[in-house]
């Protein structure tokens, strides 16, 4: 078992996320909340001293992962939510940061784009 140099910070929707999944998707289940979020997004991101770094080093990529997760659910742009800012990212997402990152495997992890064919 190793130490990882990263904080993961699993991004976890909110009911107001979950509101606009249901209207932009005439055919999605009904989901709840609850089901929405047991397999959330987890990034690994550099390691820092407090929370609210963590946040800020967020804000600053925001655009990116708001993309990335609204990509994920193959939702016509057209649907997209209207208001992409950061304060909307914040109303449909928050973050529950894990400063402890543990590998399992004694072997290197492999890595890949992802979204590459995004917009």
């Amino acid at each position: 078992m190793y130490f990882v140099d990263r904080t993961a910070v699993v991004l976890k929707p909110t009911e107001q996320f979950l509101q606009w999944l249901k209207q932009a998707d005439d055919n999605m289940p009904d989901l709840t909340l609850a089901q929405l979020r047991t397999n959330c997004s987890v990034f690994l991101v550099p390691e820092f001293d407090e929370p609210e770094a963590v946040v800020s080093y967020f804000d600053e990529r925001y655009q990116q992962i708001f993309e990335a997760e609204i990509y994920g659910w193959d939702i016509p742009a057209a649907k997209w939510p209207q208001d992409m800012s950061l304060k909307a990212f914040w109303e449909f997402f928050e973050v529950e940061i894990h400063d402890m990152v543990l590998d399992m495997e004694d072997s290197d992890i492999s890595v890949s784009p992802v979204f590459d064919n995004m917009m």
